[in-house]
């Protein structure tokens, strides 16, 4: 008899969770059933699953707990804090040792879990792992992304635990999947909150503040999430509205002072290639779907925001070729997938 509390005890300390996956909501829709069953399915089920819903419209929350019963925890905020302020918001509700930010359209891989708590836990001074991820529509259908497609060229080189190394290749581009990363909370405790200032580059922005911390960063390399990619999603607002440039452009030059003061880059670091490959990848997208209006925007954001990439030698190619029609659409679509498959443009 005297073994069973034991037994009790020990089964209670396997059984307590490890990790959070704390979803930041706001009018999920119908895609919040396919995160909550993906999470569900987690080969580990040491975890909580926490819900906070900022201000939504529809019935998200009752759709959390239609999905998730008592598995999930739910917290409404009072008023409306934003993405970041959301974010932080869910950061204080975690009690655990790691958690994750999963956001509410996206799809996990069963192991997710499983293999990324190894990874971090066999790293102690690592802040954060993440894994590989390919995009789907709006329907759950995956598709080639040519975005995702470049980033494999970051996965080539795995810094081991080198900090400066890994801060030299995310400032080269960033290729962290925010909804992939799964964070040390104590790490995260010290860094501070997330920027409220910042829509669109708040992770990148977090990502450098981590590595200038002393704290590393851990590559799994296994394809472990699915993100969505549709028109109501935050990223393809910012891109429209071109407030995702101005924040890369306000991170990169942040981050490049900061990481030279903090020795994880040189002093003759010259400009990141990161927002120049972002900007042109997205006007070619609009160029390919004859909104010329978009392009000439974007155009005008690099000459009146960015002028030292007004010209840079990419830019100026894509200048003189986008108004020559469908000849000129040609040879830049064909550059564009030359530069995807050969990882050009300044992947380091």
């Amino acid at each position: 008899m005297l073994d069973q509390p034991r037994r009790a005890l020990s089964a209670a300390v396997v059984l307590a969770p490890a990790v959070t996956f704390a979803i930041p909501c706001r009018d999920a829709g119908p895609f919040l059933r396919p995160l909550l069953e993906s999470l569900l399915g987690q080969t580990r089920q040491d975890f909580e699953l926490l819900l906070v819903d900022d201000g939504s419209r529809d019935d998200s929350v009752g759709l959390a707990r239609e999905v998730a019963g008592s598995r999930v925890r739910v917290h409404r905020n009072e008023t409306p804090r934003g993405i970041g302020g959301n974010w932080n918001r869910c950061v204080e509700l975690v009690a655990t040792p790691f958690f994750c930010l999963a956001h509410q359209d996206d799809v996990y891989e069963p192991r997710y879990l499983e293999l990324l708590l190894a990874a971090l836990q066999a790293r102690p001074h690592a802040a954060l792992a993440h894994c590989r991820a390919c995009a789907m529509d709006a329907g759950g259908s995956a598709f080639e992304s040519l975005a995702e497609r470049f980033k494999e060229h970051f996965w080539k080189r795995d810094p081991g635990q080198d900090r400066a190394a890994h801060y030299a290749r995310l400032w080269s581009g960033n290729f962290l999947c925010c909804p992939t990363v799964l964070y040390r909370t104590e790490a995260v405790r010290k860094a501070g909150p997330f920027r409220t200032d910042l829509r669109f580059a708040l992770d990148w922005e977090y990502w450098f503040r981590l590595l200038r911390h002393g704290y590393g960063i851990v590559d799994v390399p296994e394809l472990l999430m699915h993100y969505r990619r549709h028109a109501a999603a935050a990223t393809a607002t910012a891109t429209a509205d071109r407030s995702r440039f101005d924040e890369e452009l306000l991170v990169l030059d942040e981050a490049r002072a900061a990481g030279i003061e903090a020795g994880l880059l040189p002093r003759t670091a010259r400009a990141s290639p990161a927002l120049r490959n972002n900007l042109l990848h997205e006007a070619m997208t609009d160029l390919q779907a004859g909104r010329r209006a978009a392009v000439a925007q974007k155009l005008a954001f690099v000459k009146q925001r960015a002028p030292a990439l007004w010209r840079d030698p990419y830019v100026r190619v894509f200048r003189s070729l986008w108004s020559f029609g469908a000849p000129g659409r040609l040879v830049l679509g064909l550059g564009r997938r030359i530069a995807v498959r050969y990882g050009l443009g300044g992947v380091s």
